[in-house]
């Protein structure tokens, strides 16, 4: 599909090295009376895709941005299959639907309405190491501990507190730099499931990030405003701002602050834009959308023929060299915790 393929090279000013490319086209769009070559337009698209994935990068991991994307899909190959199954767990995609409603009955629910839940184990970082400041410390939270620690960049994410409490979504506060994560679930949980899980929320840290944003009233109207959580605007470089001009900017203002508040309104919307969208729960909000393609981008393989704008967001971070770095990164560590532990933690 060559829109979509001219999509992912011109979309986005990040990517500066494929401009070349932008410019040609935009030179077409201007001057429609001109001729256009087919075969010249698609011969720039190759080269400047070429261009991108042999841009030299700055890692002990891999050479090229290319190179990267491919040892990412190398090292996650054997464990792909169970990351989709859990990225895509229908069952519990339908009851978000739920989450943050009137219908929403659950104790999850009921919790997120007190003022304070008891905490089973806290651990915060001191000297770069997880440690145990309260309640009762168990070996599956120590080694989600370890595991966090090691898949977390705190470089670009603020992370100090690691909760495990009974019966919570979870979540985490950018605020805060905490991750919040249900203490009598995970030991349910398969570990490519919890793998699943703490990726999505370190996407929230990534893109919902103090750094990347500035607390007001007012917004200019090529930046992303989010006013749930008192006004955040975010700078036009942020991943989530650039995620928004090319795929949210043209939903209406009620979706885009605090989403719908009826289950049938979400499902009505969601039927609308599927192929939008890579899960369902991705539909509810602009902030777990990106979370949601994120996880797709980390623990699935490359696409390089994106068909559905869902495929077309998950590619969407392709564009950016330190999160195909990362990427690579986070698949080489669970590759290695599964060949020297048999296990992710």
């Amino acid at each position: 599909m060559k829109v979509l393929k001219r999509y992912i090279i011109c979309g986005f000013a990040a990517t500066v090295v494929l401009l070349a490319g932008c410019e040609k086209e935009e030179k077409v769009v201007a001057d429609p009376a001109e001729p256009v070559n087919a075969e010249e337009v698609d011969q720039a698209e190759e080269t400047a895709v070429d261009e991108y994935w042999s841009q030299p990068i700055d890692s002990e991991l891999c050479q090229t941005v290319g190179e990267c994307r491919d040892l990412g899909d190398a090292y996650g190959s054997e464990y792909f299959t169970s990351f989709l199954g859990d990225l895509n767990d229908a069952a519990n995609q339908m009851t978000s639907f739920n989450k943050g409603t009137e219908n929403d009955n659950s104790v999850f629910a009921a919790n997120e309405r007190k003022e304070e839940i008891p905490i089973i184990a806290r651990y915060e970082i001191k000297e770069d190491k997880f440690v145990l400041t309260s309640g009762e410390e168990e070996s599956i939270f120590i080694g989600i501990a370890d595991l966090v620690l090691a898949l977390f960049d705190r470089n670009k994410a603020n992370l100090q507190i690691l909760d495990f409490q009974e019966d919570v979504y979870p979540h985490v506060n950018s605020y805060q730099g905490k991750l919040v994560l249900p203490s009598n679930m995970i030991t349910h949980w398969l570990q490519s499931y919890t793998v699943v899980k703490l990726v999505h929320e370190y996407g929230h840290l990534l893109t919902w990030n103090e750094a990347d944003f500035v607390i007001s009233e007012t917004c200019p109207a090529d930046q992303y405003y989010s006013k749930p959580h008192g006004g955040e605007c975010y700078k036009a470089e942020s991943y989530i701002n650039l995620y928004y001009h090319a795929f949210w900017k043209d939903y209406e203002e009620q979706w885009l602050q605090s989403g719908y508040e009826t289950v049938e309104e979400k499902i009505a919307f969601y039927e609308e834009h599927k192929e939008s969208f890579v899960t369902t729960y991705a539909s509810t909000h602009p902030y777990e959308d990106i979370a949601e393609s994120f996880g797709f981008f980390m623990l699935t393989p490359y696409n390089d023929s994106p068909q559905t704008v869902a495929e077309e967001k998950v590619n969407f971070f392709y564009q950016f060299p330190e999160l195909v770095e990362y990427r690579t990164f986070v698949l080489k560590e669970l590759k290695d915790r599964k060949d020297e532990m048999w296990s992710f933690y």
